[in-house]
């Protein structure tokens, strides 16, 4: 077999997405612990190539906002916050979060592209200022919308500043950060999601053993393009999500799995849970672009 360069981190195919509910942080004693738990979440998304994360709210509106805020807050890259992030004492905490550190923003030796992200600074006439987080601004030559975020492929260096030009992500063939989705209810985030999306699988401990399905789960990630899993809470597992809201989740699902057989503690975590499962999942994506 022809060496492949499994570092690479490239458009995740199948997208392996996550929806979480808001009460994943209500047993969090304040607004730092709530930080920094959400911040757990986001690294996950970052290293599992997550493409969108889902809140979905089980318990109040204010922590369905908070984990929203704070996830949508650390996937802009640090030099475009102050110009895209609003500013709220909500995100007090942030300076505990961890990095991300993904693709779009990191020294472009590190991942090898020319592709940054980037938030316009100045248009004057017909070019824009773009500053993409260099030593030096990019130029490009449409005037565009002061404050906005754009992909830009940088050309060339000029010296003072990069020639660039405005790209789309779809050029882009490396993973490129995730947006954050959110609803209102488990239940409408269900009926929507099912029709953007190839496959549901629940996470339970109450489902079928993940082991028993690997063969079939590979197959299917041969076959298709979009993948969500669907988490519980610290109180409530999918199912008692689902019936406190009056529907049967099992409807819904193409999958309910048990990633984590004879876990040794009496339950996991929502943060520890999404680890545990995207490794197997992310382990059964590359087995299956491999056969």
């Amino acid at each position: 077999m022809a060496h492949r360069d499994v570092t690479r981190p490239l458009k995740p195919r199948p997208e392996i997405n996550f929806a979480i509910p808001s009460s994943v942080v209500s047993e969090a004693p304040g607004l730092r612990e709530k930080t920094r738990k959400i911040g757990y979440i986001g690294r996950a998304a970052a290293i599992f190539r997550v493409t969108e994360v889902i809140v979905y709210r089980d318990d109040n509106p204010d922590n369905e906002y908070l984990v929203y805020l704070v996830l949508s807050y650390m996937e802009v890259p640090p030099y475009m916050k102050k110009a895209l992030c609003p500013r709220s004492n909500l995100l007090k905490y942030v300076g505990l979060l961890p990095p991300l550190k993904t693709p779009h923003h990191v020294w472009p030796h590190v991942f090898n592209t020319k592709f940054r992200e980037g938030v316009v600074k100045e248009a004057r006439g017909s070019y824009s200022v773009i500053d993409v987080g260099l030593e030096k601004p990019a130029i490009v030559q449409q005037r565009l919308q002061i404050g906005s975020r754009v992909t830009v492929k940088l050309v060339r260096d000029e010296g003072r500043f990069y020639v660039a030009d405005l790209a789309s992500r779809d050029d882009v063939d490396l993973y490129w950060g995730y947006v954050v989705t959110r609803y209102s209810s488990m239940k409408s985030m269900i009926e929507d999601t099912r029709k953007r999306y190839d496959l549901v699988i629940g996470a339970s401990k109450k489902g079928k053993l993940v082991n028993e399905l690997e063969d079939e789960l590979t197959k299917r990630f041969r076959e298709i393009s979009k993948v969500l899993v669907v988490f519980g809470g610290p109180r409530k597992d999918i199912d008692e999500i689902a019936s406190s809201e009056g529907f049967n989740l099992s409807k819904y699902c193409d999958y309910i799995l048990n990633f984590i057989p004879r876990q040794g503690t009496e339950s996991v975590r929502t943060e520890e849970a999404i680890y545990a499962v995207m490794s197997i999942l992310n382990y059964l994506r590359e087995k299956a672009t491999q056969q």
